[in-house]
């Protein structure tokens, strides 16, 4: 091309001049490297990239001064023809590199001003080629559809989305600091939200709603002490007037997951108001998830702990949304025996207990020698053994009492334990069940 051998000389040249700084030689041989920012009679301060050195006189033999990068830029900026676009060019990407970046904007711009098409200086501007014509990056980006954001260029759909964002985040705080106040109840709570969000519309503050529930609920199962059930009872309360998939997503998790049973009933209650399929699918999933062989056969204690609350609890709510399409699912989480791997952690074998008189509820289980025998249903139930061996030792065999009661309240039938005979009953009558 017609600008490398001016390129080509203008880096010859500077390459013989070598840019640096004073040179302090001292009486002992060494020497230091700077800038003499302060010079008196008795001693001299040396500006260092390390920091400031000072240096008595008398230590000084001689100071070399040489040129700076910007000395031996002003020199070379003299010596390039006032019409040498590519001159300029090369002179700024030497100032480039020595860090002089205004001089070497300087130059660039100086170049397209002789040759409006240098390409190399445009590139170096930031400009960009879009049908012949040369556009700043800030108007390429906006050609291209895209809006700044802070430090950022997005799309309008992006920019919207990080606003709502922001919104949902803020009514979110709002929401928290509402919940804090006193009183704490569940009414006084529900009544605090109401009036802040007023007539506004409801699409962001049900989005932070969302976001208040699931954190709360979080905090409540990591926290020594549950101190916020009557604003999740609030939280529920609100959410059920909402409809939509996330509303009713965050309702299913808290019918699962909250601590505490009055949150999880007033979360079924909600759901089961919505009539909606997509509830019962997703109970009948856990159900399926925490019956699966990996958990049946992989799981640790914590795991089986786990998988017998959530089965216990989605069977609660499959009972309470009353959709008798769950007959299968709960008939298949009825009884489920897990592999326990660790020495010393299983029960032994059955042993029930009919002297006692503490029960105040039991079920009538048929074993498989057809004897029918008595089990207490309580969520920490043990098939009759002292309840202080059960933090010890853990049975294999687990009957979801919740499951059970949930085939009875959906049937007004009763087949024990015994998976086919609920099975086969659903199956004879699904017709009369299904919509």
């Amino acid at each position: 091309m017609t600008w490398k051998r001016p390129v080509l000389a203008v880096c010859l040249c500077l390459a013989a001049s070598q840019a640096g700084a004073d040179v302090v030689h001292l009486r002992s041989g060494g020497k230091v490297e700077g800038a003499v920012v302060s010079r008196t009679a008795s001693e001299l301060v040396v500006q260092t990239p390390a920091g400031k050195v000072t240096l008595k006189a008398a230590d000084v033999v001689r100071i070399e001064a040489k040129a700076s990068p910007l000395d031996v830029y002003r020199e070379m900026a003299a010596k390039v023809k006032e019409d040498d676009a590519d001159g300029r060019y090369a002179l700024g990407l030497w100032c480039q590199d020595q860090k002089l970046f205004r001089e070497g904007r300087g130059e660039f711009e100086k170049a397209i001003a002789l040759d409006p098409n240098h390409k190399g200086a445009r590139a170096r501007l930031g400009y960009v080629q879009r049908d012949g014509k040369w556009l700043t990056e800030a108007e390429a980006k906006k050609a291209d559809g895209l809006v700044r954001v802070g430090e950022r260029w997005v799309t309008e759909e992006e920019r919207l989305r990080g606003e709502q964002r922001e919104a949902v985040a803020a009514w979110a705080r709002r929401f928290r600091q509402l919940a804090a106040k006193k009183p704490t109840g569940e009414q006084a709570v529900a009544d605090r939200i109401l009036d802040a969000i007023g007539d506004r519309p409801r699409d962001l503050p049900t989005a932070a709603l969302r976001i208040v529930l699931e954190e709360t609920i979080k905090e409540a199962i990591e926290a020594s002490r549950d101190r916020t059930a009557e604003a999740r009872l609030a939280l529920v309360r609100l959410l059920a007037d909402q409809r939509g998939g996330d509303a009713a997503d965050i309702l299913r998790k808290a019918a699962v997951r909250d601590i505490d049973a009055r949150v999880r009933a007033a979360a079924i209650k909600a759901l089961a108001a919505q009539k909606d399929v997509e509830n019962t699918a997703y109970f009948t999933g856990l159900l399926h998830r925490f019956t699966s062989a990996r958990v049946r056969l992989q799981s640790d204690k914590a795991g089986r702990a786990t998988a017998r609350r959530v089965l216990r609890r989605a069977s609660e709510a499959l009972a309470g949304l009353g959709d008798a399409r769950a007959v299968p699912a709960l008939a298949s989480a009825l009884t489920v025996r897990f592999q326990i791997r660790e020495k010393g952690d299983e029960l032994p074998p059955l042993s029930i207990n009919f002297s006692t008189n503490s029960l105040v509820d039991m079920a009538v289980v048929t074993d498989g020698m057809g004897n029918q025998i008595a089990v207490p249903i309580t969520e920490s139930s043990n098939w009759g053994l002292d309840p202080n061996l059960e933090r010890e030792v853990e049975d294999p065999f687990f009957f979801n009492d919740a499951a059970y009661n949930a085939l009875r309240t959906l049937t007004s039938q009763d087949f024990s334990h015994e998976k086919r005979a609920w099975l086969a009953w659903w199956y004879r009558n699904r017709h009369n069940l299904e919509d």
